[in-house]
């Protein structure tokens, strides 16, 4: 149990360094609440780290009759430890010259830390909670549902960050998927 909780913090803090050190400072987004706390910062210059609390904290008091306990527990430690590292790292990366460069850091970085989230049987919440609720409530398959509100989000990157840093978001996100395997 203590392992898994210590694979949690891992990945938490990866995929946070991955936000902050590597998708921040070069315009580039993600998935999921973690891509619309960064088109908010982009396009507002509002903090991820609140937005990540206030959006996770939201969707999982919605969820909370459709969620299993332990998706809960792991998640009432999730949400905050992800806004805490943001809020910590927000404003230390630099932007890297070489848009390529960033977005494979990203992806890698992001990638690591999902591998060992998915290792402790844990998950970010936001859009994979929001998909089990739709699961739950109208029987929507959950991999595709949650494939299709990431799309959404980093879809609507052009729009804020522009076609081009939407696609080397696209890039991060494809190396992020293939990298996630090194931990998981």
């Amino acid at each position: 149990m203590l392992k898994n909780y210590v694979f949690l913090v891992t990945g938490i803090l990866f995929f946070s360094l991955s936000v902050t050190l590597f998708a921040m400072p070069n315009n580039l987004a993600e998935g999921g609440v973690p891509g619309l706390a960064l088109l908010l910062y982009h396009g507002f210059g509002l903090s991820p780290a609140l937005v990540t609390l206030v959006a996770n904290g939201v969707t999982l008091l919605i969820g909370y009759r459709y969620l299993p306990r332990d998706m809960i527990i792991k998640s009432l430690v999730t949400i905050p430890l992800f806004s805490l590292f943001i809020y910590i790292f927000e404003g230390t990366g630099q932007s890297i010259p070489d848009p390529m460069l960033a977005a494979l850091f990203t992806g890698l970085f992001s990638g690591i830390g999902f591998g060992f989230i998915f290792r402790s049987g844990s998950t970010t919440g936001g859009t994979s909670t929001i998909a089990r609720m739709l699961n739950y409530k109208f029987g929507w398959e959950l991999t595709g549902t949650n494939f299709v509100l990431d799309a959404l989000i980093v879809l609507s990157g052009v729009f804020i960050i522009g076609p081009l840093m939407t696609m080397y978001t696209v890039l991060a996100l494809f190396i992020g998927k293939k990298s996630d395997r090194l931990c998981a």
